[in-house]
């Protein structure tokens, strides 16, 4: 029987920065400046793991090693003097015969009990569904003595059999181990709830290339795009009220889509664009775009929007304001609101990209890969009940051809 082994996702680094921006997204409650919840449910933990999943099946080794070592107390006369064997104590330090044992020491030393993903009767925590091998880490992790003792301090006594806690945590991996081991189903599970992630991280590159290749430089702007200012919150609103929620998201993103093709003088005639639907739990679904440029057609519209405003003496917006309210007054008809990625950086964080990136320019690459935060954000973590439809695309259909003009009259006699 060969080993179990879970299908290869991406890159380690890639994957926290994924969790990271997951906790960003899942924790978001939007309002003019952008706030991120600071109490919110601890999303990044998620990648970490992952990778502990990972690691428990790279070795059978045990993350601690425990040792006996003798405690030194003072006689009645104040002299040192060493006690007998059976007041030796048990000393833990981490595994450092292979990395994988230490690194799984030192993910299960970050473990905290005030984790909520670790507190299984957690509101907001219960609207989650993880992917299967986190899903069965947590299960392991419920059903063990280890949930009742969390801590940094390894070597800590924590019952009457002189366990410590290290011990326990040997235990914890152990029986994780053996049930990933023992599920006969785990591997095709995490198979079927990663494909999308993968096909959609892997047309997201080759999209990037095409558009890179075809206009050498793209103009990126990014935008949170909410279709109303009172939504569904996703903890305690009805499934009746979220569903309706989501659709009208979805109705307004195809509305606005289609627009965007017969507005060149905003839009340019062909532009690029990435989008993701992604949930807050606290505000409702979200719809992130990136706008992808091609930045001299861009540059062109930029100056005929300058002349224009001249012309006429009024005050030119920004123009990623002006595609924000576009949304508003087209997509919404005035009922939704937009924050710029630019100008809130709590929306993403300080790695985004923004403006100008050249083929060559080395900012290419970190919009690669910030974008596929977008595509493989179901990779980790979905809710419980999430609607069924898509939830991450990109621009697929040809620019929209000019109306023919119909002739009037019949035909010659």
């Amino acid at each position: 029987m060969n080993p179990l082994k879970l299908p290869t996702f991406t890159e380690q680094e890639t994957l926290a920065a994924l969790g990271q921006y997951l906790e960003r997204s899942l924790n978001f409650r939007p309002n003019p400046v952008g706030r991120i919840i600071p109490d919110g449910l601890n999303i990044g933990l998620l990648a970490t793991l992952d990778r502990f999943a990972r690691l428990a099946l790279e070795t059978d080794l045990a993350p601690f090693r425990i040792s006996w070592q003798p405690v030194s107390v003072h006689d009645v006369t104040g002299w040192n003097q060493r006690v007998r064997r059976q007041h030796y104590i048990k000393i833990a330090t981490p595994n450092s015969f292979c990395r994988a044992t230490e690194k799984l020491a030192r993910i299960m030393r970050q473990f905290r009990a005030s984790s909520t993903i670790f507190i299984s009767s957690d509101q907001a925590a219960n609207q989650l569904l993880h992917a299967p091998h986190i899903r069965l880490l947590l299960d392991v992790f419920f059903s063990h003595p280890i949930s009742d003792n969390l801590g940094n301090t390894i070597s800590k006594r924590v019952d009457s059999n002189e366990r410590v806690r290290a011990e326990v945590y040997n235990d914890f991996e152990a029986q994780f181990r053996r049930a990933m081991r023992d599920s006969k189903s785990l591997r095709q599970a995490c198979h079927n709830w990663n494909l999308g992630s993968r096909e959609n991280a892997a047309n997201l590159s080759r999209y990037l290339d095409r558009l890179f290749e075809t206009h050498g430089s793209l103009t990126v702007l990014h935008l949170r795009l909410f279709h109303a200012n009172e939504r569904a919150n996703l903890i305690t609103s009805p499934v009746e009220a979220q569903i309706q929620d989501l659709q009208m998201l979805r109705a307004c993103r195809t509305r606005f889509f289609d627009r965007m093709r017969r507005k060149p003088a905003l839009f340019t005639d062909d532009p690029g664009y990435v989008w993701a639907i992604l949930p807050s739990l606290e505000g409702g679904y979200d719809l992130h775009l990136t706008l992808l440029f091609d930045t001299i057609a861009l540059q062109k519209v930029l100056d005929d929007k300058r002349v224009e405003a001249e012309q006429f003496g009024t005050v030119l917006q920004r123009h990623a304001d002006q595609v924000g309210m576009y949304w508003v007054d087209v997509a919404t008809r005035g009922q939704g609101s937009y924050l710029c990625g630019d100008t809130t950086p709590t929306l993403y964080g300080p790695d985004w990209v923004h403006g100008e990136v050249s083929a060559g320019d080395a900012k290419r690459e970190k919009l690669e890969e910030t974008l596929g935060y977008l595509a493989m954000r179901r990779a980790l973590v979905r809710l419980k009940g999430e609607p069924p439809g898509e939830y991450f695309g990109m621009r697929e259909r040809k620019a929209r051809r000019p109306r023919r003009s119909v002739r009037s009259g019949g035909k010659a006699g």
